[in-house]
């Protein structure tokens, strides 16, 4: 007994962090308004002009509308073990590994470099310009249960009036 009080207490590994794979269905009544935080964000849903600035803005913006309009993508299927953590909704995943920064190609076209790391039993992605000054961070938080799954996304690129933040939630429909 005595000896047990001297030792320090056990920290938790890995085997205890939570496991996020499955499919998730988007839960608009439990996220925040999408398209009241894209129009604060990102403005217009048109351009006058051909400015680039002008052009990346509203592609980012149908491109975030795009999920409250498009079925397929209010579907997220996770995939994670030890090294690779996958996210993705309808065709477009995306591919983080654990313990190293990698190259993706942005939605736009320009080169990302995306990392993965545990922040306590959250899960935090980024994904940043090479070239640039945007950046998409998420947070996934698996809810106590593990039923459902909030998402904590933010959208930051010079062509937009502010950074996007929106609170996305999801529930388990299959392991």
């Amino acid at each position: 007994m005595a000896l047990a009080t001297l030792l320090p207490a056990p920290v938790p590994g890995a085997d205890s962090r939570p496991n996020f794979s499955g499919t998730y269905a988007f839960a608009p009544q439990k996220s925040d308004n999408l398209e009241a935080k894209i129009a604060a964000a990102v403005g217009s849903d048109y351009t006058v002009g051909s400015q680039k600035s002008e052009q990346a803005r509203v592609w980012i913006r149908g491109w975030l509308e795009s999920v409250t309009e498009d079925s397929a993508k209010r579907i997220l299927t996770i995939e994670h073990t030890t090294t690779v953590f996958k996210s993705g909704m309808g065709d477009e995943v995306n591919i983080y590994y654990f313990g190293r920064e990698a190259t993706s190609r942005g939605p736009g076209g320009g080169n990302l470099k995306v990392t993965v790391a545990w922040k306590g039993g959250q899960i935090v992605t980024e994904e940043k310009e090479a070239k640039g000054k945007g950046r998409m961070t998420a947070v996934y938080t698996l809810q106590p249960g593990g039923k459902a799954l909030l998402v904590e996304w933010r959208l930051e690129h010079g062509s937009m009036e502010r950074p996007l933040e929106v609170r996305l939630a999801f529930d388990r429909v299959r392991e």
